[in-house]
């Protein structure tokens, strides 16, 4: 009797549970989502003209297309390039912090010469078109490619307009606007010499806001130009297309972080099925674990709101009989380039030598990269579901027995095993509790969920950590189970060898981690100091935020001679653009 009325009582609770999970996705799609204005994207980056052996750096704002304030709606941005052939070369997904992100990509030797470009957009701008995506062209050098016939331009020396002094032209560089000012220490400097910057508020708070800073060589060539904060902002205003609402989108947005999504369908009909639990497991010693319910319509979402460092992913459905069903995943969709325009960028032989100097540089840098090393920033750590719930062993305390079932026989007294004919089923001792549920525990090794048991019965213990348990009845997601048993490895990599119709191994594009980049420093002792020095790129600051009436930030010059940029874009704190621009001479 008490068996029957428990079972009753998870009945009813799975299903009021799962309506309203049911009505929550629903309402994503068909309510949330009239009232989620439209958004834009700019992105800074450090220079529309790149050498292999070099980084593209940038720095994505993503904008509210109604107010011009930095968005809070999507969680993650996409960051491709492009070639001219329509081929993509790569796609970055960045997870975006009160509408702010940042990232880079090292041009490989794969990558041949010619005229690419940047794009960037969210989910949610998915549903419009691509020219309300953030574009810019970027051209591209491989010096070590033997065919460049697709950059060299045939034409008379004397006809190029642009092989110009660009030392006439610095007067064209605005460093003052009516918000902000920068003011360099010195506009001729020598070769590691440290360089001050000040930046000076002229409104007051007016001028507080996100920025991004840049400070790069630049040559006397005809390269694409960038877009600044200012041009992208102006070019935005003149756009006519209503994209304010969407009633029946086909891209949700990312509002809780990355989504992810597919659909359950019956093996034999191969119609849609509702009601059908989807496990998510992304293992590592920061694993991530969810569960979630199909709708009407057969699909499951998963929200992935915390950063994770694997890139394989399980994915399975969570039923007495599995097999019936086939799991379907959903794909990032690619992007139709073919409206895509492309800048055709030219040299000619007489810059052969402008190059040959420039990738000299590349080189040197590359051969010292490890000792100018960026830092990545420290992903928080990701604390269990169960909280402090369970009860942990750390098998280093105890004498190790050779398989699992023996360690739970002599180490664990909460877990039991039950054998069945040839399959063996493992059991948590439920305290306070007199029913008999016949539900089954929550098994996840490294975050992996195990349905089939007998995989793990002889799993050598030799490779575990610790050992989770606990020991009362457990709601996770709409599901509700016996206990759990939660077992970490050393290496925190467990994965399943079970693959079946109802199980899915993935890849999974994992978001890029934010970096603290190098800056180089020349005091005494440096252990830098008798390293060569060709940095084209002095500075990268993709995090600068204004919030004073004064700021002042350093650097030191390299062993390059020449020009250099000041490149200072972003937006105050009431949407405002601004684009800095100033240069200093190194002699």
């Amino acid at each position: 009797m008490k068996k029957v009325l428990f079972t009753l009582i998870i009945i009813f609770f799975s299903n009021s549970y799962l309506a309203k999970c049911q009505t929550k996705i629903l309402g994503e799609k068909n309510s949330n989502t009239s009232i989620i204005s439209q958004e834009k994207i700019f992105v800074h980056q450090n220079t529309s003209f790149l050498l292999t052996g070099e980084y593209l750096f940038y720095k994505v704002y993503c904008l509210n297309n109604m107010t011009n304030n930095l968005s809070d709606f999507s969680k993650i941005a996409y960051v491709e390039m492009v070639s001219s052939d329509k081929n993509l070369v790569f796609r970055h997904k960045i997870i975006l912090e009160n509408g702010i992100g940042q990232g880079d990509y090292f041009i490989p030797t794969s990558v041949p010469s010619g005229n690419y470009k940047l794009i960037a957009y969210t989910k949610w701008m998915r549903n419009g078109e691509i020219s309300n995506f953030y574009q810019n062209d970027i051209s591209i050098i491989n010096p070590f490619q033997e065919d460049q016939m697709v950059i060299l331009n045939n034409n008379d020396i004397s006809k190029i307009e642009h092989k110009v002094d660009i030392k006439d032209n610095l007067v064209t560089y605005s460093n003052k606007n009516e918000l902000i000012e920068l003011n360099i220490s010195s506009k001729n400097l020598n070769n590691r010499e440290k360089v001050t910057i000040n930046i000076n508020s002229i409104k007051n708070k007016l001028a507080y806001g996100n920025y991004s800073i840049s400070v790069r060589k630049i040559d006397s060539l005809l390269i694409p130009v960038r877009q600044t904060a200012k041009i992208f902002s102006n070019a935005n205003q003149q756009k006519t297309t209503s994209t304010s609402i969407l009633n029946n989108p086909k891209y949700l947005p990312e509002l809780r972080g990355e989504l992810f999504s597919g659909k359950v369908i019956s093996k034999e009909s191969k119609k849609p099925i509702s009601n059908v639990k989807v496990a998510l497991s992304i293992p590592g010693k920061n694993y991530i674990f969810k569960i979630a319910n199909t709708n009407q319509q057969g699909i499951y979402y998963f929200n992935i709101g915390k950063e994770y460092d694997n890139e394989n992913a399980n994915i399975q459905i969570l039923h007495e009989n599995p097999d019936k069903f086939e799991l379907i995943l959903n794909q990032h969709e690619s992007i139709n380039y073919n409206s895509l325009e492309f800048y055709k960028f030219k040299i000619t032989s007489q810059e052969k030598e402008l190059i040959l100097n420039h990738s000299i540089n590349n080189q040197i840098e590359n051969a010292y990269s490890n000792e100018k090393l960026d830092s990545l920033k420290i992903a928080p750590q990701i604390t269990s579901f169960y909280n402090n719930e369970a009860k942990n062993y750390l098998l280093d305390n105890f004498t190790r027995f050779k398989t699992l079932k023996e360690t739970f026989l002599e180490i664990v007294p909460e877990v039991f095993t039950r054998q069945k004919k040839e399959s063996y089923t493992f059991h948590v001792r439920v305290y306070n509790s007199e029913i008999e549920t016949g539900l089954l525990p929550l098994i996840i090794i490294d975050g992996n969920l195990i349905q089939n048991q007998n995989e793990i019965l002889n799993f050598k213990t030799n490779k575990i950590k610790s050992i989770n348990i606990v020991n009362k009845m457990y709601v996770y997601g709409s599901q509700i189970f016996e206990g759990i048993i939660s077992i970490k490895t050393f290496g925190g990599d467990y994965t399943s060898a079970f693959l079946g119709d109802y199980v899915k191994n993935i890849k999974l594009l994992k978001p890029l981690a934010n970096k603290i980049y190098f800056n180089q420093v020349y005091e005494k002792n440096n252990i830098n100091n008798r390293i060569p020095d060709y940095r084209r790129q002095l500075l990268w600051k993709p995090n600068f935020r204004f919030n004073k009436s004064q700021e002042t930030i350093t650097f030191y010059t390299s062993d390059v001679k020449g020009i250099f940029e000041i490149c200072l874009e972003g937006f105050n704190f009431e949407g405002k653009p601004v684009s800095l621009k100033d240069t200093f001479y190194v002699k």
